[in-house]
C-alpha cells in the first residue's frame, strides 16, 4: 500500500542552525544537523520520484490489462483446431498426446458429420419449400382458371 510523502519542510531547524556555535562540539552538531536535513530532503525527492513512477506503472498496467483481456476474449471466440497451439514443446509420441489426438480426430469427424447433416437438412428443407411453392402456384392458377370458365 503506497504511503504519501509529507511535503518538504525547508528550514525546519533554522533557529538552531542560525545561532553561532559556542563550542567546537556545537559546530560539529550543526554540521551534522545540516547533513541530516540534506539527506532527509534527498530521500524525500527520491520517494516522490518513486511514487510518480509507481503511479505511471499502475496506469500502464491497467491499460495493458484491458488490452490483454480484449485480446484473450477475441482469441477465445475463434475455433481452435490445433492441438499444440500454445507454443510449448510436447512429446508427440507420449500416451497422453496420442489420446488427445484420437479424441480430437473423433471430435473433428463428429463435427464434420454434423455439418454435413445440417447441410443435407437445409437442402431438403429448401427443396420442400420450393415444391410447396410450386403446388401453391399451381392451385392458385387452377382456382383462377376455374373462375374464368
Amino acid at each position: 500500500m503506497p504511503q504519501i510523502v509529507s511535503p518538504l519542510q525547508y528550514k525546519q531547524y533554522s533557529e538552531i542552525l542560525n545561532c553561532p556555535p559556542a563550542t567546537e562540539a556545537e559546530h560539529k552538531l550543526q554540521v551534522a544537523l545540516q547533513e541530516s536535513g540534506q539527506h532527509k530532503e534527498e530521500t524525500k525527492h527520491q520517494m516522490i520520484g518513486l511514487q510518480a513512477a509507481s503511479v505511471l506503472q499502475i496506469q500502464y498496467c491497467n491499460q495493458v490489462h484491458g488490452q490483454l483481456a480484449a485480446q484473450e476474449e477475441k482469441a477465445g471466440r475463434k475455433k481452435g483446431t490445433r492441438l499444440v497451439g500454445d507454443g510449448l514443446p510436447c512429446m508427440l509420441t507420449g500416451d497422453v498426446f496420442v489420446a488427445q489426438v484420437i479424441t480430437h480426430e473423433n471430435a473433428m469427424e463428429a463435427e464434420a458429420r454434423e455439418k454435413e447433416m445440417r447441410a443435407k437438412r437445409r437442402a431438403e428443407h429448401s427443396e420442400e419449400l420450393a415444391h410447396w411453392k410450386r403446388e401453391e402456384i399451381e392451385q392458385c392458377g387452377k382456382q383462377l382458371r376455374s373462375r374464368w370458365i
